[in-house]
């Protein structure tokens, strides 16, 4: 993200905040129940609303205009939170000085989710994890990592801080689980950052995600490159594209890679290349969503991304109310599915849900 682009999403927060407050100030002025009640819950229902349309819908609006839906969603964040702080205010009655007092206090929640939600954009964490079985017999350690969607929110020395501490995992091989670039990535960019994670050298295996061949890319003035550029560049750094396709990692290892549900190429599980079922198997589908999938496979464990568990609160809790497995570890037939936040996020410097994760897995034999 370029300093203008993020001084003019920090003024867009501000004007925000300035609107919403200013068209309020009757109402601040008075204890009046009702109306305050049916108000709150408007505003908490738009607050769903515009962080839906951001991250859900995709039309050209929503990509062309999404830096003002999120300045709205930041600053609709900062008046709900003023008014649930600012309560026992109303409730003594004290008007002198009352609306004061809750500009301030709406100014300085607005800037501090915007405050958070950066921060917690530029700051990526491992994630640990150990899974036993009866078919591993000897101990495996990898990084997965998805969603990077490089050249959007996140600086580079963010991102190559983050490939350095993989690195020191000392992991066995590397699983990039799809939308490393999106259709805001450069064809420069997008070279740039399969040099770096084929720079490693750890063995690294990547699958597709729904944005990496920028499908949507005229949204945006593109797309920037074409999906036999971007296959060249993955395959030229030394990384290893698996599309219906596995991999033996070991005698009783192996990895197998999902096209992403979006291509109509995908096979149905019927149709894929068999694997050793004395093998555990790894299986990378970027979508968490394709549950009968999941289940005809049989795999000990998936890994997914795609849905950034969220990223702007709360549709974490929106997604999972829907069905949809969002974050976190879920169950479907055999396999254990752990579906991570993603490295990143999508295109706005703001993240107000879980954190940016990588994972760290270690498979052990069963004690």
């Amino acid at each position: 993200m370029t300093p203008f682009l993020f001084v003019l999403w920090v003024a867009q927060v501000l004007g925000s905040y300035a609107i919403l407050f200013l068209v309020q100030i009757p109402l601040r002025k008075r204890p009046l129940w009702i109306i305050r009640t049916v108000l709150f819950l408007v505003k908490a229902f738009l607050l769903i609303l515009l962080a839906y349309m951001t991250m859900s819908i995709s039309v050209k609006l929503v990509w062309n205009s999404g830096y003002l839906f999120v300045g709205l969603y930041v600053a609709m964040f900062g008046d709900l939170l003023t008014d649930i702080v600012t309560l026992p205010l109303v409730i003594k009655r004290k008007s002198k000085g009352c609306v004061l007092i809750q500009a301030i206090v709406c100014l300085v929640l607005t800037l501090a989710v915007m405050i958070y939600g950066t921060i917690n954009m530029e700051t990526i964490r491992p994630k640990y994890h150990t899974y036993e079985s009866s078919k591993i017999t000897e101990s495996h350690r990898f990084v997965y990592l998805s969603d990077l969607h490089y050249g959007s929110a996140q600086s580079e020395k963010v991102v190559v801080n983050a490939i350095n501490r993989i690195v020191s995992e000392n992991p066995d091989f590397i699983l990039l689980g799809g939308d490393i670039t999106d259709e805001h990535t450069t064809k420069a960019e997008m070279e740039h950052i399969y040099q770096l994670l084929g720079s490693t050298g750890i063995p690294t295996f990547y699958t597709y995600g729904n944005h990496d061949r920028q499908p949507e890319g005229d949204f945006v003035g593109g797309p920037f490159y074409t999906p036999a550029e971007l296959e060249e560049a993955i395959k030229s750094n030394g990384i290893t594209i698996l599309k219906d396709s596995w991999v033996q990692i070991s005698s009783d290892l192996v990895v197998l890679g999902r096209e992403d549900f979006s291509d109509q190429s995908r096979l149905p599980v019927a149709e894929l290349p068999a694997w050793p079922k004395e093998s555990f198997v790894v299986l990378l589908d970027h979508s968490p969503y394709q549950t009968e999938d999941i289940v005809a496979t049989g795999a000990e464990l998936q890994l997914s991304g795609h849905t950034h568990a969220g990223q702007f609160f709360p549709l974490q809790v929106v997604y999972n109310l829907t069905g949809h497995d969002a974050y976190g570890t879920y169950h479907h037939g055999d396999t254990e599915l752990y579906v991570s936040p993603g490295i990143t996020g999508w295109y706005f410097p703001l993240r107000t849900e879980a954190h940016c994760n990588y994972e760290v897995v270690d498979l052990v034999p069963s004690k």
